[in-house]
């Protein structure tokens, strides 16, 4: 996306930041004229702390024969990346005329949103003017509060749960549990795909108060221990059959014998060859960093020597605890050479807490991270961390930066 809207989006209505004060109330006020039609529009919501996006992303590629609309959040390098369709990503100019007359709507009616908000209205004419079928919407953060709960889900898909935006979420996984599932609705289908007995329970639980139903896929015991990327892959599966009219019984029969694909979505798997290889994995948190690690150990179990040259990572903004915490696993893993850098983006963790914590490691800080990536070198090299800093990376080896 040009750098001229990202400077007026940032002009006219700030960073994209969490605020504790966030609620439905300006959003729904601001939805009313399209709010009926939408409504009537087949749901998806998607919530999760690791996952949700890529379950999007997989529904997105099932449904390619069907007229939807898939927002997305947060967007890494594009702002276009927010408004999908079985079209693919909408086109910059036709965004960018969107977004004036939205901004007039909220101008003329004295709307107060903020960034995400805003977005998130922009979405919304935009999916009135293309009149889908189905829409799937990708919570930002939590569920209960976030702007697309403004709108009933007929089918909420939750691929995880793990401790992430502690300061609103709180830290227990219950209470984690409770905001996310914040989004069901009586009668709401609930498929989630969670590894924890206790947090299946409590799904159960607050399913079964709610009057949503409950479906755990976990307790299914498909054909084998699928690693994560595959299992949001599954997830993504059944409920694209669901909304095909798939019964219970059903599912679980087409789900046993169903095989993920090899294919990689954009930062998660995906592979650029430019002065040589560079794997893109995003992983943000502690158990997203954990996923990742046992995932390319069992591709690689049996390697004598770590199957990468080097591993890049810079964080956004966290608990230094936390980030310290990645750093150990990732010196631990024995998948190669860590190289911790640090990278320009208002969510990024500070540099220099970052250096602080790499030294405590004993692990290398690279400074000028556009050397290092301009460096000849003919191996390969892991790049992971926060999504924004792949972001950064990409554009950086494509010489956009």
């Amino acid at each position: 996306m040009s750098s001229s809207l990202t400077d007026w989006l940032f002009h006219h209505y700030g960073r994209e930041e969490v605020k504790k004060e966030t609620g439905l109330t300006r959003i729904r006020h601001a939805l009313n004229s399209v709010f009926p039609e939408l409504s009537e529009k087949k749901i998806i919501t998607i919530a999760g702390t690791n996952g949700k996006g890529e379950t999007t992303l997989w529904l997105s590629r099932y449904l390619e024969k069907r007229k939807h609309c898939t927002w997305i959040s947060p967007h890494v390098e594009r702002i276009t990346e927010r408004f999908q369709s079985e079209e693919g990503e909408i086109p910059e100019a036709e965004l960018e005329k969107l977004v004036s007359a939205c901004h007039e709507l909220v101008q003329k009616n004295n709307f107060n949103l903020t960034y995400y908000e805003f977005l998130f209205f922009v979405f919304c004419h935009w999916a009135v003017s293309r009149s889908p079928e189905i829409l799937l919407l990708e919570v930002g953060m939590g569920g209960r509060l976030d702007a697309v709960n403004v709108f009933d889900a007929d089918l909420v898909l939750l691929p995880s749960i793990s401790r992430d935006h502690q300061e609103f979420l709180g830290k227990r996984y219950d209470l984690i549990l409770r905001e996310k599932l914040g989004l069901l609705r009586p009668k709401t289908q609930l498929i989630h795909y969670l590894g924890s007995n206790y947090l299946q329970e409590k799904a159960g639980e607050i399913s079964s108060a709610v009057g949503a139903k409950n479906i755990s896929l976990e307790n299914w015991h498909l054909s084998q221990k699928w690693e994560f990327s595959s299992r949001n892959q599954i997830l993504a599966r059944a409920a694209y059959l669901v909304l095909t009219g798939t019964g219970e019984e059903s599912l679980r029969e087409e789900l046993k014998t169903f095989r993920p694909g090899a294919h990689f979505l954009e930062y998660r798997g995906e592979t650029i060859f430019s002065n040589g290889e560079w794997i893109f994995y995003g992983s943000h948190n502690v158990d997203g960093v954990r996923n990742l690690i046992q995932f390319l150990q069992c591709g690689n179990y049996n390697f004598g020597s770590p199957p990468y040259d080097a591993i890049l990572v810079a964080f956004s903004r966290r608990d230094p605890d936390d980030v310290r915490t990645m750093l150990k696993m990732l010196k631990q893993s024995r998948l190669g050479k860590i190289l911790v850098t640090s990278f320009p983006h208002p969510k990024a963790m500070d540099s220099g807490v970052m250096e602080k914590l790499t030294d405590l490691e004993g692990i290398e800080f690279v400074h000028d991270v556009h050397a290092f990536i301009h460096r000849p070198k003919n191996g390969s090299t892991l790049v992971t961390g926060s999504y924004y800093f792949m972001g950064h990376v990409r554009q950086i080896i494509r010489g956009h930066r």
